[in-house]
């Protein structure tokens, strides 16, 4: 039986897509059918994808030489209930994705989790996966949509069809669908970006301003407390199968731009298990 190293991924099947991506992305990994396993496997140094059949064959813990806070645990699941989530919390896992789940989300996860920059983020992230607008100025009055991926107290991570300007500034309005309350706008600058291979994508990251208002950073806090439970369920009940999902430092300050999550477009395609969930790069 070959050992995992940096990226495993264990399934019977199900995580194709999966394997697809990670292809796509050039990142080097082991796939294991879970009806080969015999015993318990090795955790790997980085990155784990399992699905809850296969969850209990790798051991918990972490590999001699993974750095603080990995292996990065992601299980790919057909539905989404509270039991669900306190089961793969006791078992030490970080995120809930359902299957097959879009590429958006996916993609940024991957590449989140295998990061060797040298940020080091320990706030606390919950999975939105929301489609965002972008409202650029006068100059480019064209709109341009993006997904929401992940948000935490700091900063939060935007998936956009092509590469803002280094250090641009965006103001980002999160609408009552997503906040459970009433509109934030939280401003932020670039801080990152990395244009994804294949389609031009890039993933960015905004980190918002600082200090930022008494009022404000409570309301942040609300959003990512709400949303470490999971997305609002909408019309589907809680325990009912997710439904099919289609498939760098920066340098000048330049204008801003506005982005606005779109009312009652919140994806069920990702769901953190934790409140904590903390990837940290060296």
């Amino acid at each position: 039986m070959p050992q995992p190293n940096r990226i495993l991924l264990l399934d019977d099947g199900e995580l194709s897509n999966v394997a697809r991506i990670l292809e796509a992305l050039g990142l080097k990994h082991t796939r294991i059918r879970g009806q080969q396993v015999i015993g318990k496997l090795a955790p790997p140094s980085e990155l784990l994808i399992t699905t809850p059949r296969c969850a209990d064959l790798v051991r918990r813990g972490s590999p001699p030489d993974a750095a603080a806070g990995r292996p990065v645990r992601i299980m790919g699941v057909q539905e989404n209930s509270s039991s669900m989530r306190r089961k793969v919390r006791r078992m030490g896992y970080h995120l809930l994705v359902g299957l097959p789940g879009n590429d958006e989300i996916w993609q940024p996860l991957i590449h989140r989790a295998t990061y060797h920059g040298e940020e080091r983020r320990d706030a606390t992230r919950v999975v939105v996966g929301s489609k965002v607008t972008l409202h650029p100025d006068a100059v480019q009055p064209q709109c341009l949509e993006g997904t929401l991926i992940d948000i935490s107290s700091q900063s939060c991570q935007l998936l956009v069809p092509q590469e803002p300007r280094a250090k641009t500034r965006l103001a980002l309005t999160l609408p009552e669908a997503t906040t459970a309350s009433r509109p934030l706008t939280l401003d932020g600058r670039v801080t990152r970006t990395s244009t994804r291979p294949g389609d031009g994508y890039s993933t960015l990251t905004l980190t918002f301003d600082q200090p930022m208002g008494a009022d404000t950073r409570a309301e942040l806090n609300s959003v990512v407390n709400f949303w470490s439970v999971g997305p609002p369920a909408g019309p589907r009940e809680a325990g009912a199968e997710f439904p099919a999902s289609k498939s760098a430092p920066v340098g000048q300050e330049t204008r801003a731009l506005s982005i606005r999550v779109e009312p009652g477009a919140t994806a069920s395609v990702s769901v953190p298990v934790t409140a904590k969930e903390t990837v940290t790069s060296k």
